[in-house]
């Protein structure tokens, strides 16, 4: 007795026609949304703005040590318009140009800058034989090139000085009305732009901060959101141009071309970046 072929088994992983339909109209859907998202945007954001703003982030800080006035010099050689820095103060009050409340990471020393004189930070090296740059140096060099400033003041609760001492060097030195005094603190920066009419104001909104709300627009003519919250909603650009905004992008991570030509295409008014001969090679090609 021979055995009969038994019949064929079912494909039980073999999809219906009616299932592999529903996924297509799901990846579909998917695809078309950012579509329809970003499109409208691009409908409805208004005009263009002109000229860019190129804003060397911590200095050329991608080909030199941040914060130091090599790579102030070097962002002013690459086409930047404006000079981003942070400033800290020291345990004798001098303003000195460094982002870390500690020394640590960017010198050859060791401690907080708030415990610290300015001539023990002064004799701290960085990279191959740079100094901390005192503010008053940064602001001359600034003012030389003809260039803006762009100083990035700490929260008042760690310094409740800063503001004022910041702005008493800027009158000194008659640069005020070419800086743009940014900070994470919304409070402070209100404060201060009372106290000083002529002073503009940049309150810096950073991750899942997707509205910029927190200053009045009469305040503050200049915000500065993070890149990537820009990229998923752009309509807090065009809201701030309504209300006679300029808005200056900072980037978290994704800094490159491609991301900076998204931005500005988005409608930003400058862009405070690390590479500025990159910027500048978009802007002015």
């Amino acid at each position: 007795m021979t055995d009969e072929p038994s019949p064929p088994q079912a494909d039980n992983n073999r999809r219906s026609p009616g299932c592999l339909k529903l996924t297509g109209y799901i990846v579909l859907a998917l695809l078309l949304i950012p579509i329809l998202y970003y499109g409208l945007y691009l409908l409805f954001k208004g005009p263009q703005p002109a000229g860019p703003q190129i804003i060397a982030h911590r200095g050329d800080s991608a080909h030199a040590p941040e914060n130091t006035l090599s790579a102030f010099q070097g962002a002013v050689q690459s086409g930047a318009g404006w000079l981003e820095m942070d400033l800290q103060r020291t345990r004798d009050d001098r303003l000195v140009v460094m982002h870390d409340a500690t020394v640590d990471r960017t010198t050859d020393g060791s401690g907080a800058v708030a415990d610290l004189n300015f001539d023990e930070i002064r004799s701290l090296k960085i990279g191959e034989g740079e100094r901390v740059p005192a503010f008053e140096e940064a602001i001359l060099l600034a003012k030389a090139a003809g260039v803006g400033l762009f100083p990035e003041a700490k929260s008042k609760d760690q310094d409740p000085g800063a503001y004022a001492a910041i702005v008493a060097a800027l009158q000194q030195e008659g640069v005020l009305q070419q800086t743009i005094l940014q900070s994470f603190d919304h409070q402070g920066l209100e404060a201060i732009a009372a106290a000083n009419p002529d002073l503009i104001v940049c309150p810096l909104y950073g991750l899942w901060q997707l509205s910029l709300s927190g200053v009045r627009p009469d305040s503050a003519k200049t915000v500065c959101p993070m890149a990537e919250m820009i990229l998923l909603n752009p309509w807090m650009v065009r809201r701030a141009h309504q209300d006679g905004r300029m808005v200056y992008a900072w980037f978290g991570a994704i800094e490159n071309p491609t991301t900076m030509r998204l931005l500005l295409a988005l409608g930003v008014d400058g862009l405070i970046v690390d590479d500025p001969s990159a910027l500048a090679k978009i802007v002015n090609p």
